[in-house]
């Protein structure tokens, strides 16, 4: 990816999120706790080993690209409601999410 970096601090070509932490060398993801999400217990994890600062970008494409994909996602929702993990075939709610998944790995080039 190809950034523009202007002496004034503004930038173009991309989209930039901050400094995030990421883990390097030997280590491993100890759990630590857990939380309630719903009906589901989420676990806690922590890194053991050693952590790296880093910005993190995205180019222009894949910016759109999850934008495009939370507004589909935010409209099935609003009209067929969470997806399960049944997939009945015939459901509407589940064929409006595999057409959904569909177009996800299309874009993804995955099909």
């Amino acid at each position: 990816m190809r950034i523009n970096l202007w002496k004034n601090g503004k930038y173009d070509e991309g989209h930039y999120f901050g400094k995030v932490e990421v883990p390097v060398g030997k280590g491993e993801y100890r759990k630590v706790g857990a939380r309630k999400l719903g009906e589901n217990e989420i676990g806690i994890v922590k890194w053991s080993g050693k952590k790296a600062k880093i910005e993190y970008w995205e180019c222009n494409d894949c910016f759109k690209e999850a934008g495009f994909e939370c507004w589909l996602e935010e409209r099935i929702e609003k009209i067929f409601g969470e997806k399960c993990k049944k997939r009945e075939q015939g459901c509407p709610a589940c064929e409006a999410w595999k057409v959904h998944d569909m177009i996800i790995r299309h874009n993804r080039g995955k099909l």
